[in-house]
């Protein structure tokens, strides 16, 4: 059976895990136009220096008026199949049900269990073994269409969330090349049903991405700091009514802290700066960010930290 037909794809996205997927639609010829929500302005300047000389249309879409850009956009471009990597606003079936070929949501994890704006964070902070990439058709729902493509990759204890958001993004480019693949023949995508589940992830509020001293062990809070970290500029925690985010910090297996309290920092002789947590247990700080910048964790003595203080 021979290809039936050009693809030429919509791909309406906001944020980085779009890129690698983005550039292989232009090598291959089957981009047709992008859809940025204008509101992500740094985003929508890196589309542009991405696409600069390509002739491919951006088109910047709002809040009011996305589901007539799309539609215009789908008809004038000659779109016969969306994609979606990032959006926060439902999309009306007049505009999915336009591109003969389909619309498609490529979701950053596995589903029905990651439902939700930002699933990468979600699945660093459960300290889930493996990540994974859903590409799932597009219904009235938010994540719930029926499933096309799931894989997964192993999480590893290095992985914070730029790096698994990249690794991520990888995959997702190897697993829209095969849809495109299905999509290139007039047959049927195969698909199936989602597995009943109503639970859907919300953006993470100040609580989660919070370093709580008294109920986190050392590998919980290790686990947050990776999932805050670059986006956040860190897993939050206070010092001396100071903000400080920590980046990056490493449990010390070596070192037991009987008779301290959690939260509580000791400066040792090289500057290293260590914090008791629960269990007895202690990270070493490496890396923070704090008014001044992003700093070696052992300068925070040159700004008040000092041995017997406390964070939280």
């Amino acid at each position: 059976m021979t290809p039936a037909g050009n693809i030429r794809v919509l791909l309406l996205c906001s944020s980085s895990f779009a890129l690698p997927v983005m550039q292989e639609l232009f090598f291959f010829q089957q981009l047709a136009v992008v859809a940025v929500p204008r509101k992500r302005r740094d985003f929508l300047e890196n589309v542009r220096v991405l696409l600069q000389g390509t002739g491919i249309p951006i088109v910047e879409v709002d809040t009011k008026s996305f589901a007539e850009q799309l539609i215009c956009s789908i008809e004038q471009y000659d779109v016969n199949l969306g994609l979606v990597m990032g959006f926060s606003y439902l999309i009306p079936a007049l505009v999915y049900d336009l591109p003969v070929k389909g619309f498609f949501n490529v979701h950053p994890g596995p589903l029905p269990a990651y439902r939700g704006v930002d699933p990468v964070f979600w699945q660093i902070y459960n300290r889930e073994e493996q990540a994974g990439v859903s590409i799932h058709k597009l219904d009235e729902g938010y994540d719930t269409g029926p499933l096309v493509l799931t894989q997964m990759i192993k999480i590893t204890p290095a992985d914070n969330y730029g790096i698994l958001n990249s690794k991520l993004a990888a995959l997702a480019a190897g697993m829209v090349r095969v849809l495109l693949k299905l999509a290139a023949y007039d047959l049927k995508i195969p698909s199936k049903p989602q597995p009943e589940s109503t639970f859907y992830y919300a953006r993470q509020g100040v609580k989660d991405v919070s370093i709580n001293w008294q109920k986190m062990d050392a590998d919980r809070i290790v686990a947050l700091i990776n999932a805050c970290n670059p986006w956040n500029k860190g897993a939050v925690t206070k010092f001396n009514n100071r903000i400080l985010r920590i980046l990056v910090a490493e449990k010390q297996a070596e070192l037991s802290f009987n008779d301290k309290h959690p939260g509580t920092i000791s400066i040792l002789e090289d500057k290293s700066i260590i914090v008791s947590t629960l269990n007895k247990e202690a990270l070493k700080l490496q890396i923070v960010y704090v008014e001044e910048g992003f700093l070696n964790a052992s300068r925070l003595v040159e700004i008040g930290l000092i041995s017997g203080s406390y964070l939280g």
